[in-house]
């Protein structure tokens, strides 16, 4: 038997090496850089595996959203490379004092996975600058890399190429020290048919294992990204029995270091069975939960249901098999739905893990693990306190209902307004994030949960962005507002924020809220906006703290002013005063309104009031220094990237964090002025500027043709009159007079004082 399982394996790692489809790359095959200074090797890394990873002094963040098509190459890449911002410039808002670390796209096309820190590594993944025998950059490939967090080592090849960028993927530190890179590679190819696989690849030996063989589906960790346990699903493959008897499937976990041989399976006696060509049942894991069940009084247990672990209790087996649908896996618990043939109503359950990892597969299935119908399940966003499962949210189409555990064990959703009632009405929620901070300045609180959301189709292209406390009872919610109050139990928008709901999800730190931008002219000014974006902040920070709802109600009434005020000019006194002041909002420049006039005067000869008065432009100018008008601005306002901004600017609410490309910086500049102010005017053309392109050809081929044909004619008549004057005229020898110049400077001796004499005489 083992002789045969190790021809199993054998022929598994042949097919992985020979399919092509992963290679490794030596570790010492790396980019040199000048190292950046500062100190990175100390301090905690928090939020691993999104956009951006805290490790330290230091914000490592991916420099905005970018196309897998995009120019990749290693050195140019501004656009979605990895940069760092020191957390005091961040505190500081000093948003544009940010290090390249990466010089290359940073790219998924699954956004599970992002970027992670481990040690004084950064591990990351990026579009393949490979090229096929066409010449072609196979930019749909994924690398797999690390770079050290100062930039000064850059792998080249990488760990691993994948075909498809959309794979799923992390990486997670092992129990013994090293950095694995899980993924799942769907429609893999190792034996003649396409299947989904999970693999794990050690960085550091470079070793890629098959941890299980056509899986159906995966499951890692939704919360912690770090963790090396996954679970999967498998069909069970009866090569014995019919297979109407094997109408049901298991739940497998393993981790990415897995130290366990995989468990050995004997198929030398199935008829015609051949290793090296029919599908292989590989695998590594554990199983947790078995679907198993009688049929006709008759137990249907093959080798794949780990017999041994049933022992005197298998005839005790009385249901029909079931079949599992894992739902999600987090705070130690993993969450999945359960049906059987004979009853296909889902069932959700949650399952601790120290339950699953000892429990009898089988045997081992309690109804008192039951949950709720799990028809809904997709719709729940768990609540835990610490790994102790407390409620859930459940996004309806009304709003976000919460709902608690009750003394069963079960969850109740039905809304009762005791248990179960709704926090937020009016449109479907998608939860962003959660986060824990001080809520309201005002009142007794420390330590509130807020749960900030989007609400679908509610003034944002993407995720707008929603908050509200989500620690209260319902008499908190339902209670009236006393006139127009605002508590933490009152749901806010912040601002007009608008985050790409295609890539990763927003995140904060330190009370700045960091996003992929969707918000006005960001994007407008790009002809291709479906895969671009760039990197926005808003700091929500009132002192050491975070804003409370009802502070941030008052930065919208702010904010929302002077769009409002912006909205009163009356233009038939002050022409083109509100794009004007738009201009001044987004830019602060007062400086540029004044050569476009100029400009208007000197090359298209307009008079210098054409398109802003005197006074319209004096309005301008209070605007950008917060006077006259505008002067209950003046007294909120803040430093950004080491510039006053006064509250009449939108840097005032939220800024681009990290670099444009000189091209982005000049065309985005180029957009804003064309859009809020006068575009450049052109020089009055001539007579040969204003004729149609056919004349101008016309008209040039025609110059070329007379003038050839004058040039000819000229050449012809030249050589003639030459000729005939050779023929004609005599030829004089000419010698020159020697002069003695020593004494008379007023002689000439360059003159024509020769003496000419008949050729021939």
């Amino acid at each position: 038997m083992r002789k045969f399982f190790r021809k199993i394996i054998c022929v598994a790692a042949a097919a992985v090496m020979s399919a092509g489809l992963f290679t490794a790359a030596a570790c010492s095959d790396v980019y040199e850089g000048k190292p950046l200074g500062g100190d990175y090797t100390t301090g905690e890394v928090v939020s691993n595996g999104g956009f951006a990873v805290e490790k330290g002094k230091y914000i490592y963040f991916i420099n905005g959203k970018q196309s897998n098509t995009a120019d990749n190459t290693y050195g140019e890449v501004v656009q979605g490379a990895i940069m760092r911002i020191a957390k005091t410039d961040l505190s500081a808002r000093n948003y544009q004092n940010v290090e390249t670390v990466v010089p290359e796209i940073v790219h998924s096309g699954n956004n599970n996975g992002g970027i992670f820190v481990y040690g004084d590594y950064i591990y990351y993944s990026t579009p393949s600058s490979n090229k096929n025998s066409d010449g072609e950059i196979q930019n749909s490939e994924i690398v797999f890399k690390r770079a050290k967090l100062d930039g000064s080592e850059v792998m080249k090849g990488g760990y691993a190429t994948y075909k498809d960028n959309s794979i799923e993927y992390r990486y997670v530190p092992g129990e013994d020290g090293v950095v694995y890179l899980l993924y799942v590679a769907k429609d893999e190819n190792l034996y003649g048919t396409s299947c989904i696989n999970l693999h794990s690849v050690n960085t550091q030996t470079g070793e890629d294992k098959l941890l299980a063989y056509n899986v159906k589906s995966v499951m890692f960790d939704k919360k912690d990204v770090t963790n090396q346990r996954v679970y999967y699903t498998m069909n069970v493959t009866d090569f014995k029995y019919n297979n109407a008897l094997s109408a049901y499937n298991q739940v497998y976990t393993v981790t990415a270091d897995v130290k366990e041989p995989a468990k050995e399976y004997d198929f030398s006696d199935i008829k015609d069975y051949d290793a090296e060509k029919d599908p292989l049942y590989i695998n590594y894991g554990k199983l947790v939960l078995d679907g198993v069940g009688m049929k006709d009084n008759a137990l249907n247990l093959t080798q794949f249901n780990a017999p041994e672990l049933f022992g005197d209790n298998a005839e005790k087996i009385e249901r029909n098999p079931y079949t599992y649908t894992l739902s999600s896996y987090e705070n130690g618990t993993l969450f999945y739905t359960r049906v059987s043939t004979n009853d296909k109503t889902a069932k959700l359950f949650a399952v601790k893990e120290e339950t699953l990892l000892t429990h009898r597969p089988a045997v081992d299935n309690p109804e008192d693990y039951i949950l709720v119908d799990g028809s809904n399940a997709a719709n729940y966003t768990y609540i835990f306190d610490n790994k102790t499962l407390t409620g859930a949210f459940i996004a309806s189409d009304n709003g976000l209902i919460k709902t608690v555990i009750d003394g069963n064990g079960r969850l109740i959703t039905d809304v009762d307004n005791n248990n179960s009632y709704y926090i937020t009405t009016g449109g479907k929620p998608t939860i962003l994030f959660t986060n824990e901070h001080d809520g309201d300045n005002t009142d007794e609180h420390d330590g509130d949960n807020y749960v900030y959301y989007s609400v679908s189709g509610v003034g944002a292209s993407g995720y707008s962005v929603y908050r509200i406390c989500y620690d209260g009872g319902y008499a908190e919610y339902s209670a009236m507002p006393d006139g127009d109050s605002v508590t933490k139990y009152t749901p806010v928008r912040i601002l007009d924020l608008d985050c790409s709901s295609d890539w990763y999800m927003p995140e904060m730190f330190d009370g700045q809220i960091i996003f992929s931008s969707l918000t006005k002219n960001m994007t407008e000014y790009k002809s291709d906006t479906t895969a671009y974006s760039h990197i926005m902040v808003c700091d929500i920070r009132s002192g050491n703290s975070v804003l409370g709802n009802a502070e941030i109600d008052e930065l919208n009434d702010l904010y929302e002013s002077v769009s409002k005020k912006i909205d009163e000019v009356d233009e038939t006194v002050y022409e083109n005063l509100k794009k004007a002041y738009r201009y001044a909002f987004y830019t602060g420049d007062s400086e540029y309104i004044d050569t476009i006039i100029k400009a208007y005067v000197d090359i298209a000869g307009e008079d210098e009031e054409k398109f802003y008065s005197k006074a319209t432009v004096e309005k301008f100018k209070s605007f950008v220094s917060a006077d006259g008008d505008w002067s209950e601005y003046k007294d909120k306002k803040v430093t950004v990237n080491g510039t006053e901004v006064y509250s009449n600017r939108n840097e005032y609410y939220y800024s681009l964090l990290g670099k444009m490309t000189a091209d982005d910086k000049k065309a985005y500049d180029q957009y804003i002025k064309d859009t809020y102010l006068q575009v450049w005017p052109e020089e009055e053309p001539g007579w040969f500027e204003s004729l149609s392109k056919g004349a101008k050809a016309g008209f040039i081929i025609g110059i070329v043709g007379g003038v050839l044909l004058i040039a000819g004619a000229v050449t012809v008549v030249t050589v003639i009159v030459v000729r005939k004057r050779k023929a004609k005229l005599p030829v004089y020898k000419k010698t020159r007079v020697k002069v003695d110049t020593t004494d008379d400077k007023s002689v000439d001796v360059y003159s024509a004082d020769t003496e000419e004499t008949p050729d021939g005489e």
